[in-house]
């Protein structure tokens, strides 16, 4: 029992002498750099054990984010086989489409398609002068513009270009008092002139005779006479028809399709090939 008692006091004697030599290593270390030595040769010899005992949670970490990524990879992939499989679905529906339109082609005796080239543009300028109705566009002749191209904005006709130069070109907008179109009406395919009559008027078709089957609402597109505009691009919509039967004439009005005050992109047609 006394040899007990001994060793419980030796023990708590040890424990008092490694608190209080910490307290003091610790002072020490807090108030003085005497330890700094011995301290990084300490971390030193430690690296190699911290980094064994850190091996586990590591292993178990990178295993988890393996799985974790492995599933991802089988669900996106998944994801795209599906996809692959609708385009290839969508793709065969285009390919018999194609199909089909060849085939009325055919049947109805279409012989002509224009392919035509465009080059985006810019309006870098536009002209004050209100009885002007002119833009210049940041291309010209080095991106293979040339004069009497035509001009489209996103939603038709715009104008045409009357005047280029090596890197810009002059374009006249189709309401300009200066410009003509040659256009068809879709529903009958008459051909006619749609003049302009200046800013914010409509256009005019020009010597519509009393007979000429012309409704309002008819769309008028462009005929692919005069090599400046393919055939059926849209200009108008007809906006009015009155008879002057003294002239023996109809007065057809036309609301231009192209927005010509909207600040956006054109395009200029910069050739036209017929197949």
């Amino acid at each position: 029992m006394a040899l007990r008692s001994g060793q419980t006091i030796q023990n708590t004697h040890l424990f008092l002498a490694l608190l209080i030599s910490s307290v003091l290593l610790l002072a020490v270390s807090a108030n003085t750099r005497y330890l700094t030595p011995i301290e990084t040769v300490i971390r030193w010899l430690a690296q190699p054990i911290v980094y064994v005992a850190h091996l586990p949670a590591n292993a178990k970490e990178a295993a988890g984010s393996y799985v974790v990524s492995m599933d991802e990879l089988h669900n996106r992939n998944d994801q795209l086989l599906k996809d692959v499989s609708r385009l290839n679905a969508t793709i065969a529906e285009l390919t018999q489409a194609q199909r089909t339109i060849a085939e009325l082609r055919d049947a109805l005796g279409y012989v002509q398609e224009n392919t035509r080239t465009q080059v985006l543009s810019e309006i870098v300028q536009v002209n004050p002068n209100r009885q002007r109705l002119e833009v210049i566009i940041n291309v010209g002749e080095q991106q293979g513009i040339e004069v009497d191209r035509g001009v489209l904005d996103p939603w038709g006709v715009y104008g045409r270009t009357v005047e280029v130069f090596p890197n810009s070109a002059r374009v006249l907008l189709l309401n300009d008092e200066r410009h003509a179109t040659p256009v068809l009406v879709s529903r009958t395919r008459q051909y006619f002139i749609a003049s302009g009559n200046g800013p914010d008027e409509p256009l005019t078709l020009d010597n519509v005779n009393l007979s000429s089957d012309i409704r309002v609402g008819d769309t008028v597109v462009t005929s692919g006479l005069g090599g400046v505009f393919p055939e059926g691009l849209v200009v108008g919509i007809v906006e009015s028809v009155t008879d002057v039967v003294s002239e023996s004439l109809k007065r057809v009005t036309v609301s231009p399709i192209a927005k010509v005050k909207a600040k956006s992109y054109l395009h200029v047609i910069s050739s036209v090939e017929q197949r």
